[in-house]
């Protein structure tokens, strides 16, 4: 019985300590958006993202940053959704050599932007996943495209 009331004891007053040290600690802001992996099809939703360049997203869950794809249909990456409306979408240089042949890698070598030719609506559970409640969409246009230690990042302003 001592040992029991002995634990009971210790367990509150850890307890008093964290939540003492918890109410002292702040916390300058909460972090604006969470990485999330994508699988991409880098094809035209016109043409039921089967052919064509433009970009297709399918969501998979997890917070690390995706290292490849396991299936060769799509192209691992991870999207960001920020607090400017600006979805920002990584992809790995080694990721679009294996995505279907390296196909669309050459939309993004040594270029300062890739067209989009026709608005995508992004997937509502891509958009639940991304942080959204309101549908997002990808207008038609060019989005800019950097590189930088082997991954290159697009901005999409939504």
């Amino acid at each position: 019985m001592k040992k029991i009331v002995l634990l009971s004891m210790l367990g509150l007053m850890f307890l008093n300590e964290s939540l003492l040290a918890a109410e002292n600690k702040s916390c300058t802001s909460p972090p604006a958006a969470v990485w999330i992996k994508l699988l991409i099809t880098f094809h035209r939703p016109k043409f039921n993202c089967e052919s064509g360049f433009s970009i297709c997203f399918l969501v998979t869950w997890g917070l690390e940053a995706p290292v490849g794809s396991s299936e060769k249909k799509t192209c691992a990456a991870r999207g960001l959704l920020n607090e400017r409306n600006q979805l920002i979408v990584e992809v790995d240089e080694d990721a679009l050599t294996k995505y279907e042949g390296g196909a669309a890698l050459r939309y993004f070598k040594d270029k300062t932007s890739i067209p989009i030719p026709d608005p995508y609506a992004i997937p509502e559970a891509t958009c639940r996943a991304l942080g959204s409640t309101l549908p997002l969409i990808i207008r038609q246009g060019n989005y800019p495209v950097t590189f930088q230690n082997g991954v290159y990042t697009v901005v999409f302003q939504l």
